[in-house]
C-alpha cells in the first residue's frame, strides 16, 4: 500500500466500516489520514472521539467508493445494509428510513422516505450529524424543501 503523498490528501469523504454484519457511514476528519506504513492507513472520523470507540474499530473491514476499495484489497461490497436505517431530521423532528443508496463516485448518495416522500441527500457532513451504530439510526439536517420536490 505505498503510495503516493498526494493520494492520501484526496482521501474520501465518507467510508463504511462494516459492523455486525452492516455497512456503517462514517465522515472522514478533514485532514485526518496519513499512511501510517506500507500496510497501515490511520483515518480520523467525526463520530470516533475518545479511544475507546476508536479501538472498538480497530481491525473491521473498511469500504470505500471506486478505486479507493483498491487500496485495501477488499472485495467491494454492496453498500445496501444501510437500507433499513432509521433517520431524524434534527430540524423538523420527522422521522423515516433509509429506503436505498446511491453509490455515485466522490458523491454518495442516501435514498430516504419521511411521510411517504422519497429523497436523495448527498452523505456530506452538512448534512448527516451523526451515526448511532448500536440503534442502526442516522442524525440528519435536511434541507428545507428538499421533501417537497
Amino acid at each position: 500500500m505505498n503510495r503516493p503523498a498526494g493520494d492520501v490528501l484526496d482521501f474520501p469523504e465518507w467510508l463504511f466500516i462494516r459492523i455486525d454484519g452492516g455497512l456503517v457511514p462514517f465522515s472522514v476528519t478533514e485532514e485526518s489520514v496519513f499512511q501510517k506504513d506500507t500496510n497501515h492507513v490511520v483515518v480520523g472520523l467525526d463520530q470516533i472521539n475518545d479511544q475507546k470507540k476508536a479501538t472498538a474499530l480497530v481491525g473491521l473491514t473498511c469500504n470505500l467508493a471506486g478505486a479507493w476499495s483498491d487500496w485495501f484489497e477488499v472485495s467491494r461490497e454492496e453498500t445496501e445494509s444501510l437500507t433499513g436505517f432509521e433517520v431524524l431530521d434534527e430540524i423538523s423532528g420527522k422521522t423515516g428510513k433509509v429506503v436505498g443508496f446511491e453509490d455515485i463516485p466522490g458523491n454518495p448518495l442516501l435514498e430516504i422516505e419521511i411521510d411517504g416522500k422519497k429523497a436523495l441527500l448527498p452523505m456530506q457532513s452538512e448534512f448527516v450529524v451523526s451515526t448511532d451504530l448500536r440503534k442502526r439510526k442516522l442524525i440528519l439536517r435536511i434541507p428545507e424543501g428538499l421533501l417537497d420536490l
